[in-house]
């Protein structure tokens, strides 16, 4: 008699837990690939950096500003007087 009750009991529980793996794994992928086109559109859709380049090209096309010819402004103290 506990034959007939535990044979399917046992049988559920092995279906519920292939069951139970299936989902995961099919999420696990899911997601896999739901971060991999996501890093696609991202990494295309990303802008150029051209502030950057920019900069760079002026610097080195203005050999004019020499370092030794900056000349710096006191800071102002909180009440509003040079220090």
């Amino acid at each position: 008699m506990e034959l007939y009750v535990g044979l399917p009991a046992l049988a559920a529980l092995i279906i519920g837990f292939i069951a139970v793996r299936r989902v995961i794994l099919r999420r696990r992928r899911s997601l896999q690939a739901y971060t991999r086109t996501r890093d696609e559109r991202l990494r295309r859709t990303r802008p150029r950096s051209r502030r950057t380049s920019r900069a760079e090209m002026r610097a080195n096309e203005d050999p004019t500003t020499v370092m030794g010819e900056m000349r710096t402004k006191a800071r102002r103290n909180g009440n509003g007087s040079a220090a």
